[in-house]
């Protein structure tokens, strides 16, 4: 189904620029893979080690996350569960908070560790800024359960089909070890997807319009 969707939405482009932070062997021609796109706020980031939780959920999540976070003893800095706050509520060591866009940078960047869905921009942040992420995947979304996997298969984290208090403290004690794996991670910032999109646009303006003839539009 997912292939017929991108298939029925994005056929025939001269070129495919696939944003990613991981990087399996490209089946189909015209295709690359390049470094997640990164926001202004992200690129002047530093990253710290401190020692709370970045947490972003939606209300429709896990009706549980809340009592296992709680049990943690950790700082949980939540984001979205409470989508009506206009200032920040403090229960135990949980502390909702309401929207601000450089208040989650600041608590992004200096996070011991993330706890999210599968999104990719959420993590691609995290993984751009060395924080290791837990992930629990959308239900049935198919590119939340691809990021996720690819997460734990490269050592940044580990994805989860529910936020449990076990897989919670697996994640927990082995943040060194993720800490150590992203620190092999390398990106330049937007530089390689900027340059490679020049590139291809040169290459689509030397070539002049396509005509109905031309084989890469099969």
């Amino acid at each position: 189904m997912t292939k017929g969707i991108v298939k029925s939405k994005l056929p025939g482009a001269f070129h495919y620029l696939v944003t990613t932070f991981f990087y399996p062997p490209v089946r189909k021609e015209r295709t690359t893979l390049v470094p997640s796109i990164l926001r202004p706020e992200i690129l002047a980031a530093r990253s710290e080690r401190g020692d709370h939780l970045l947490v972003y959920q939606t209300a429709t999540a896990n009706s549980e996350l809340p009592e296992v976070l709680a049990k943690t003893g950790l700082e949980c800095r939540i984001y979205g569960l409470r989508r009506d706050l206009r200032a920040p509520v403090r229960e135990g060591n949980l502390l909702y908070l309401p929207f601000s866009e450089q208040g989650f940078v600041d608590d992004l960047r200096t996070a011991r560790g993330v706890v999210a869905s599968g999104g990719f921009t959420l993590m691609g942040e995290a993984v751009y800024l060395r924080r290791p992420m837990l992930a629990e995947p959308v239900g049935k979304q198919f590119e939340q359960i691809l990021n996720a996997r690819y997460l734990e298969s490269l050592g940044y984290g580990l994805s989860a089909d529910e936020f449990t208090e076990p897989r919670l403290g697996e994640f927990l004690e082995r943040i060194p070890e993720f800490e150590k794996n992203l620190a092999g991670y390398s990106q330049d910032g937007n530089r390689e997807l900027l340059g490679k999109l020049d590139e291809e646009l040169q290459a689509a303006v030397g070539r002049g319009p396509a005509s109905e003839d031309d084989p890469s539009l099969a």
